[in-house]
């Protein structure tokens, strides 16, 4: 008699424990805020991210401004900390904008994960990323063994950033070892600076064979600039992201290449890290994801 009461006082108990589990699921809020909602990288980390936190019936909260606005994004990620979210995901415009909000996140035992681009900080517990450097070495190697000498245009995020900077330097590093001259201008991720850094080289600069984009959209604006030009036919243009409409401009012949990155195993993995880490659990500093170079010659593999 008492052991069967025994275990029956056990299984109600394991019941409770399982039904409080399930409460406290349903209760979590994570907040997320990428680098804007007007790109389609952004666009593809967002939806794989609230997937998953669907997935794992936990509520999702997307504070992502229309564009980049790292002062916008910053009061974000503190109204997420007001509003006491149990965890709060990055995908920052400025990796270096977060010091105090990420203090008071801390005092609030608030945990953060970073996705894309590393950010600076004790609090931050994982980063889910690209291996851009490497990445952007597939890129370097591709645009040399494409060339017969003459110079590398790169077009550049913004200053300082660790994101840009790796794929920057990936490029630049297999350029340089082959013996070219290597041009690195500064676009802060805009579309328009492209297009004019690209219009004014090539129009300055007869030498320049290759270009280089950071982002995917500004290997469009090079190709634009270039088409504008008549020079299109004369470079290899190549970019990054694996944006569907570069893909359609390399099945047009008319950029060269990209890298493409997992953006929805990006969303996912910052979920999955966020929530092990809400529960007390072991998530990994960083999640490096491969890039995939994207050529005319697996293009319709990605289309």
């Amino acid at each position: 008699m008492k052991l069967t009461k025994l275990k029956t006082a056990l299984a109600a108990g394991a019941l409770t424990l399982a039904s409080g589990s399930a409460v406290v699921a349903q209760d979590l809020r994570i907040a997320y805020t990428g680098y804007s909602t007007d790109n389609t990288f952004w666009i593809g980390v967002a939806n794989a991210a609230a997937a998953e936190a669907e997935a794992q019936d936990v509520e999702f909260i997307d504070m992502t401004a229309s564009s980049p606005d790292s002062a916008a994004q910053r009061d974000a990620v503190d109204r997420a900390i007001d509003m006491g979210v149990d965890g709060i995901i990055i995908g920052s415009v400025d990796n270096r904008a977060f010091d105090a909000s990420l203090e008071a996140a801390a005092a609030k035992g608030i945990p953060v994960v970073a996705v894309d681009t590393g950010i600076d900080h004790p609090h931050v517990s994982s980063l889910v990323q690209t291996d851009n450097l490497a990445a952007a070495g597939i890129a370097g190697d591709y645009i040399v063994d494409q060339i017969d000498g003459g110079k590398v245009l790169i077009l550049g995020g913004s200053a300082g950033h660790q994101t840009g900077n790796a794929r920057r330097d990936g490029v630049l590093n297999a350029a340089e070892a082959a013996g070219h001259e290597v041009i690195f201008q500064i676009c802060d991720w805009q579309d328009a600076c492209a297009f004019e850094t690209t219009t004014n080289f090539l129009q300055s600069d007869p030498e320049i064979t290759a270009i280089f984009s950071a982002w995917d959209p500004g290997a469009l604006a090079a190709v634009s600039a270039a088409k504008a030009l008549g020079r299109l036919d004369d470079l290899v243009i190549v970019g990054f992201d694996g944006n569907p409409a570069n893909l359609v401009a390399i099945a047009e012949g008319e950029q060269s290449a990209t890298i493409k990155q997992d953006n929805t195993r990006m969303g996912t993995e910052s979920v999955r890290n966020l929530l092990a880490v809400i529960n007390g659990e072991e998530a990994p500093a960083v999640v490096p994801i491969d890039g995939i170079l994207i050529t005319a010659d697996n293009v319709a593999e990605y289309q």
